[in-house]
């Protein structure tokens, strides 16, 4: 079932954690491994730096683009987000955690969220109900057993009509598998609470086949101006931003500059909160759902 009313375009009497406007999250893609490559699914995985190869084999190059991500932009995103005193969340994969439980350990002991991305690029949709249901249950037990916190979000990438359902049944306090608002709402007015991500503030369009963003000043303009407007509009009433962010790409060199100077910006507004994603959910829930919204849900 479709949503296409929500919140109609009330304004919602409520502030975010001290008296602040906006809540903004960072969300880091901590994938690289998971990726698809005939060695592991048969496929050729086809985003990335360049065109992927033409022929069924494995892509070497653009495997190591992937690597990157893992073996150095982890490191560099972690520096600023350090530097800057922010807090994210990682949409880590099972199996790169796995691949590399240093950045695993170094994500946790920063004080950062990993939120439940699967086990790898699984296209849920291509999975029967129990064959999906299986997978996300494999996902968090894995998740758990490397930072020894049992993840409290799901991030699908590629979800099925089953996918939010199966993460309520789960027990998972919030999924962002949606698009469609700037404010947390119910799945269907009374499920499980979804936390809308961002298709658009995301440097995955500095890739192939996207190709938007061309430099770091493309990029940063962008989630500047997104945070302009979203910071007026919460002057009437609160909103949300999320950023969108992958190892491999934000955490090139001339990239990493878009990430800095975009923290430098947000660090000058008393009226932003930043928060990850499970801080989010757990005031909203606590707050705004019990105090502000008499009915939870999308069109309350």
């Amino acid at each position: 079932m479709r949503d296409f009313v929500g919140y109609a375009g009330r304004s919602l009497e409520f502030t975010w954690p001290g008296g602040k406007r906006l809540a903004l999250s960072i969300v880091v893609n901590f994938e690289e491994g998971s990726e698809h490559s005939v060695v592991t699914d048969g496929l050729v995985e086809s985003v990335g730096e360049f065109s992927p190869v033409d022929v069924r084999t494995q892509d070497v190059g653009n495997e190591s683009v992937y690597e990157y991500g893992s073996r150095v932009g982890v490191w560099r995103i972690l520096s600023a987000l350090r530097e800057y005193g922010f807090k994210a969340t990682f949409f880590a994969t099972a199996r790169a955690l796995e691949l590399n439980k240093f950045a695993a350990e170094a994500i946790v002991k920063g004080g950062h969220e990993i939120c439940d991305h699967g086990l790898i690029w699984t296209e849920h949709y291509r999975l029967s109900y129990e064959e999906e249901k299986q997978s996300m249950k494999r996902s968090v037990e894995v998740i758990e057993s490397i930072t020894g916190k049992k993840p409290v979000g799901f991030y699908a990438r590629e979800p099925s009509v089953s996918t939010i359902r199966i993460a309520q049944e789960l027990g998972f306090l919030y999924d962002s598998d949606a698009y469609n608002d700037d404010l947390p709402y119910r799945y269907l007015g009374g499920g499980i609470l979804i936390l809308p991500y961002t298709p658009d503030v995301n440097d995955f369009h500095f890739q192939y086949p996207m190709n938007r963003f061309a430099t770091a000043s493309q990029f940063y303009e962008y989630m500047k101006d997104t945070l302009d407007v979203l910071r007026e509009e919460a002057r009437s009433s609160p909103k949300m931003m999320s950023v969108g962010l992958h190892c491999r790409v934000i955490g090139r060199p001339g990239r990493i500059v878009a990430l800095r100077r975009f923290l430098e910006y947000v660090k000058g507004f008393d009226d932003v909160w930043v928060a990850t994603r499970e801080e989010i959910a757990r005031y909203w829930i606590d707050e705004v759902e019990k105090k502000v919204l008499t009915t939870p849900g999308s069109s309350a």
